[in-house]
């Protein structure tokens, strides 16, 4: 442990985490890669709680968080993480998405199962014309939010992606 008094930053080396399951005391690393990757997604997005504090950054200099703003871009987060463990990381992210831009990019439709019905402008779908123009995107049309809304009702909003003729 290490406290630089001038820039009033501890610093914490060779830290060793280990996790009690089942009685037992595993390391981090014995833990499983879903595991693993829930961990560092809680804390990237609960490390945004700590606005005012200084921030390193690539150049080796100190910032000062309340001076930017942060946007937490998340590819696939459901990869390697148990359906029940999704759920609940889906439910942490909306309600940490109250206080930070938390963009999430996946192929997996119960991702939109988290979304109530006045909240279908978050979804934004990219799609390609046979590539000839790139990636493009875009929010669900009229008919779309219709469609999506009876979903809902019915049963889950996945659904509308499993089933519906959303992706042509």
């Amino acid at each position: 442990v290490f406290f630089d008094a001038e820039k009033e930053i501890l610093y914490l080396e060779n830290l060793f985490l280990e996790f009690k399951i089942e009685g037992a005391w595993h390391p981090f690393s014995n833990l499983s890669d879903g595991t693993q990757r829930l961990f560092f997604i809680i804390s990237e997005v609960l490390d945004n709680r700590f606005k005012g504090s200084p921030r390193p950054v690539s150049y080796g200099l100190y910032i000062d968080t309340d001076k930017i703003g942060r946007i937490i871009l998340i590819e696939e987060p459901e990869l390697g993480i148990h359906p029940h463990q999704y759920h609940q990381l889906l439910e942490f992210l909306k309600i940490q998405s109250e206080n930070s831009q938390i963009i999430i990019s996946t192929h997996s439709p119960q991702s939109l199962d988290i979304l109530d019905e006045d909240e279908f402008n978050r979804i934004i779908i990219a799609y390609s014309n046979n590539g000839k123009e790139g990636t493009k995107m875009r929010h669900l049309n009229e008919a779309e939010l219709l469609k999506a809304k009876q979903y809902i009702k019915d049963d889950y909003l996945s659904d509308y992606w499993l089933y519906s003729d959303l992706e042509q």
